[in-house]
């Protein structure tokens, strides 16, 4: 009976394994004990593969300016993952992992370290700040390599490659000369993503978009000899109608780009000014040119193609030849102020005749090295307009801060140049139409400002060039 009483122990019914594998995780203690147990198994793998084919995986390397993130994780896993299998292969594996510890992320963190401090980067020696940010970048590095060893990826990790170490510098340098004597390395200008608070160029996959007010505005360039055209516009004023968000780049305009095979019309619009006044319009945006200018409809004079609006000659709104001749090539000078063929040209917006400067957009700036127009840019790194610009311009800045910030944290800024520009287009006569326009515009991923297209000094290897190794 007592038998019978007893508390039964179930799991002494159950067939289970029996395993020394604790019921608690407790993977604080248990994880270090694991990567340790699986230390030194690459060189043990190696030592089993000795004359084995050769697998390599070439690592493209992480910045060593903060911890490691999932994306992290999933690089290196999916990686080791790759190397394991073919280890698994049969395989020798000669895996290094390594770090690029130069670069703008790292002298962010440092620069934001020193704001911290009240100290600004223009305060210490280049030497100085350099020393900081080697010391800043060789500090993550053991701490990401801590990190990616202790999720068991296999490598070198006792001898990994840095970017910064003398070594790494060295072979760059040689081989740059080696670049060099084959003579086909040039200095020369190109539109970048040009940050104008921060003072430094950004690539294109840096840059974030947020939606941003911009001037919508319609400017007219006077045709110099319109009657080479058609000869029904003797006599009469002729202008080649242009549409941009970015009237600031107006100075800056050295040419006038067309689409070859579309239609533009002759649209005499005599009630708008004393003397007649012909616009050139694409055919298939006239419509659209109506409805935002809410202009009264003008007569059609012809039709024309637009290559033979190809070489015809306009003057600027404000800029004469004289003023511009003291900075610009004596090529550019004869090429400029012309319109010219585009296959970038497209009739979805606008006039179908698009403003052309090519310090200050790459499809510009195509056309411009096609035709002998070089990159004209006259602002300076921090948004200033130079002496490169006519008086009442000068001096004036792109984008001021207003210390606001719309809905999804970005800056509202100001735009000094774009308001004067358009002042003086009025005054000139040039200024078809005054709108707005909300869209989504390219903004600094660190300041969060408005970023602009800028022509800055650069150097290139020619690719067109025989390169002999």
């Amino acid at each position: 009976m007592e038998e019978k009483n007893k508390k039964l122990d179930l799991k002494n019914t159950l067939n289970l394994p029996k395993t020394d594998f604790p019921m608690k995780a407790n993977l604080p203690k248990r994880e270090p004990e694991i990567a340790k147990h699986w230390e030194g198994l690459y060189q043990k793998i190696k030592e089993t593969r000795k004359g084995k084919p050769m697998w390599v995986l070439h690592d493209g390397p992480p910045y060593a300016n903060g911890a490691i993130h999932i994306g992290h994780a999933l690089n290196k896993i999916l990686k080791d993952i790759i190397n394991k299998y073919e280890l698994m292969q049969g395989e020798d594996l000669d895996y290094v992992p390594g770090w690029d510890c130069h670069g703008l992320p790292i002298e962010l963190k440092v620069e934001n370290r020193l704001k911290e401090k009240g100290i600004n980067k223009e305060d210490i020696s280049k030497a100085e700040f350099r020393r900081m940010c080697r010391e800043y970048a060789a500090q993550w590095v053991e701490v990401q390599k801590r990190d990616f060893m202790r999720l068991g990826v296999l490598g070198r990790w006792e001898e990994p490659y840095l970017t910064m170490n003398p070594q790494y510098q060295a072979t760059e340098v040689r081989e740059l000369g080696r670049i060099f004597e084959m003579g086909i390395v040039y200095r020369g200008k190109k539109p970048v993503y040009w940050c104008i608070f921060c003072t430094t160029a950004e690539a294109e996959a840096e840059v974030e978009y947020s939606e941003k007010k911009d001037p919508s505005i319609y400017v007219k360039f006077e045709i110099e000899n319109p009657e080479g055209l058609s000869p029904i516009l003797k006599g009469k004023k002729v202008y080649a109608v242009i549409w941009t968000t970015t009237p600031w780049t107006l100075p800056a305009n050295l040419g006038i780009m067309v689409k070859p095979d579309a239609e533009y019309v002759l649209v005499e619009m005599g009630d708008l000014a004393p003397g007649d006044e012909v616009y050139i319009i694409a055919k298939d945006l006239l419509d659209n040119f109506y409805k935002e200018t809410k202009l009264p409809e003008g007569v059609i004079l012809g039709t024309v193609k637009g290559e033979q609006l190809v070489g015809l000659s306009y003057k600027h709104p404000f800029n004469t030849r004289e003023f511009l001749s003291q900075f610009l090539s004596p090529e550019t000078v004869k090429n400029m102020w012309k319109i010219y063929p585009s296959e970038f040209v497209t009739l979805d917006t606008g006039t179908g005749l698009v403003h052309m400067a090519p310090g200050h957009g790459n499809e510009d700036y195509a056309i411009g090295q096609k035709f002998g127009l070089e990159p004209f840019a006259p602002v300076d790194d921090k948004g200033f307009y130079t002496d490169e610009v006519i008086e009442p311009l000068r001096g004036l800045r792109i984008y001021e801060q207003t210390g606001r910030k719309n809905k999804e944290n970005y800056r509202i800024v100001r735009s000094p140049a774009n308001f004067h520009v358009i002042e003086l287009l009025k005054e000139r006569n040039a200024l078809v139409h005054l709108g707005d326009l909300k869209h989504s515009y390219p903004h600094c991923w660190r300041c969060k400002s408005p970023v602009i297209f800028r022509a800055t000094p650069q150097w290139f290897i020619a690719m067109d060039k025989p390169m002999e190794f």
